[in-house]
């Protein structure tokens, strides 16, 4: 049963909006609110999706004051929702990852809304959205305020929506930019501080409980490890998930036995991915593009098993920081940028990889250029799978109504924050740890961390060959050489690998042509010749297909046979 969820009767317009006369709220019975001594009423989910009336009640009190008492959420990284009742005008919002999800929908002169998305679906009478659907195949990710479904929406990670007689109107909850960071040595010491005292907030349990850390040997989760030794002496659970010939696997044991920290290995097999297919859709309320996700799955049920109560991620400092290596090519943008475009779509004839080849020859400037960038199939991969309705659509762009910051180096991260964390990783972490009643925080993408990075020019974050620069640089005593020259990592799985073998069978049940029919979205025969191409090696279609197998699963829920389209 939801816990924060309802129906705000507006009284409808020939065009579907208020026409005069005040709103009524009718909350649904898994719903608590608090009332203060006012008229004004409140709810508030936690991190799992846990009720606080405590906040509530402090959030009823002072309707305009979310940010402050939601405070150590935001300090930790750590998820939530709140929807505010006052005066005739609903507010409802989220966190800034993406980690608890909100939605709603308009319809008939009412906004409901849920932090369940089957709380909203209407059965036998769902159509696809299909510029989400677009999205998805070209990133395997949902927009941030989109679902795959057409008349369902989901609140924009980090923004409020207001609901009142005048229409609905949606605001930043936490707005990033403010004053560019003064110099670079105070700009690294205020980075070494606040990651310091995220950490403490993500830590901040009673001295015998044990918190949780998902360590994948590399260096954001090596650096939490050490940040939360600093902030506690209780124990650590340190858990790493990763295939049988993981080369981090031996790292992250050093770096527990390093902090006196207790090691949980997870051996991860291509059953792992079978059986967590399920779980994740069900959870996620929608298609787990990455495939992540599994070590995700498998490591937090260790950790439920474990007893553990909260479990701290470095998840999102590689999207707030500058730490893929797409964005060792984001200074070059507005260079290559203002190169003719028959001059860029001759180079993108030459790029060997897909979203390289896209973002050369993407219009639109800089920042399409680097959104481009997170494209795992490329327009002509994309038209020969095409089919259907999918031939029509168009992709959403998160900031479309909203608009860019213009200074580069925030519009960029605004990119990253919309098209990656909030979109796709945030999401699948928050509602799967939340499947095992857990609490996730992320410290190094704290609200005090994003804001910092907001104010850093980009050549802070990368410069030549280096990406999270002042990053490392601010966190350089706590990492030892050999953790610190490492390349990027985090829980890989080998799904690649496992589609040309014990996965193959799975593929080709959940992407048979009769199920493929039903979408009107691909070629029927599209996902297999896919599947043929990978298998033979002619092709590295792995993230594709494990996108769409969970799709497939997803579509299934979501549109039994017997309902259909």
């Amino acid at each position: 049963m939801a816990s924060l969820s309802g129906v705000l009767r507006l009284g409808a317009s020939s065009a579907g909006r208020p026409a005069g006369g005040s709103p009524l709220l009718a909350w649904d019975e898994g719903s608590a609110p608090f009332q203060a001594e006012g008229e004004a009423q409140a709810v508030v989910l936690g991190p799992a999706r846990q009720p606080r009336g405590d906040l509530a009640r402090a959030l009823a009190a002072w309707p305009g004051g979310a940010e402050t008492i939601l405070r150590p959420f935001l300090q930790a990284g750590m998820g939530f929702a709140f929807a505010v009742w006052e005066g005739g005008r609903l507010t409802l919002g989220a966190d800034p990852w993406g980690l608890q999800t909100l939605y709603y929908r308009e319809a008939g002169g009412q906004l409901g809304f849920s932090d369940r998305l089957a709380d909203l679906t209407r059965p036998g009478e769902e159509k696809l959205h299909l510029a989400s659907c677009e999205h998805f195949l070209r990133y395997l990710s949902i927009p941030p305020g989109r679902t795959l479904l057409g008349g369902v929406r989901r609140l924009p990670p980090g923004e409020q929506l207001v609901i009142s007689s005048d229409g609905v109107a949606s605001q930043p909850f936490i707005p990033l930019g403010g004053e560019p960071a003064g110099g670079r040595g105070e700009a690294r010491r205020q980075l070494r501080q606040t990651a310091g005292e995220a950490a403490a907030a993500a830590a901040d349990l009673p001295p015998g409980e044990p918190i949780g850390l998902l360590l994948s040997g590399g260096m954001d989760s090596t650096a939490l490890l050490a940040l939360l030794r600093e902030a506690r002496q209780g124990p650590i659970v340190a858990i790493h998930a990763g295939a049988g010939d993981s080369p981090d696997r031996g790292f992250a044991r050093a770096m527990a036995e390093r902090h006196g920290a207790e090691f949980l290995d997870l051996t991860l097999t291509a059953e792992d991915a079978r059986e967590s297919l399920g779980w994740i859709v069900s959870s996620m309320e929608a298609p787990g593009g990455n495939a992540s996700a599994v070590a995700n799955c498998r490591a937090f049920a260790l950790a439920r098993e474990r007893g553990l109560r909260r479990v701290v991620s470095g998840l999102g400092a590689d999207e707030v920081f500058g730490g893929h290596r797409k964005h060792l090519l984001a200074p070059w943008w507005p260079w290559l940028g203002r190169l003719p475009l028959f001059i860029r779509q001759a180079l993108a004839r030459r790029a060997s990889h897909p979203s390289l080849r896209e973002a050369l020859a993407a219009q639109g400037g800089p920042l399409e250029m680097h959104r481009a960038m997170y494209a795992l199939m490329g327009e002509e991969e994309a038209a020969r799978l095409r089919g259907g309705l999918a031939r029509f659509a168009q992709v959403v762009r998160p900031e479309d109504g909203r608009g860019n910051p213009s200074r580069y180096p925030l519009a960029l991260l605004q990119v990253d924050l919309d098209q990656w964390l909030r979109a796709a990783l945030g999401p699948m972490a928050g509602t799967l740890a939340a499947a095992d009643g857990l609490e996730l925080a992320l410290p190094l993408a704290s609200a005090p961390m994003l804001r910092l990075s907001a104010s850093m020019p980009l050549s802070w974050k990368v410069a030549g060959s280096t990406g999270k620069r002042l990053l490392r640089e601010a966190l350089r005593d706590l990492l030892p050489r050999e953790i610190l020259d490492r390349s990027r990592k985090g829980f890989t799985v080998p799904v690649a690998e496992w589609l040309r073998g014990e996965l193959a069978g799975t593929a080709r049940e959940l992407l048979a042509p009769g199920k493929v029919e039903r979408w009107c979205l691909l070629e029927r025969e599209g996902p297999l010749r896919l599947l043929g191409e990978h298998v033979s090696g002619r092709a590295d279609w792995g993230l594709a297909l494990w996108g769409w197998m969970t799709f497939s699963a997803w579509y299934d829920r979501f549109f039994p046979a017997e309902g259909g389209m």
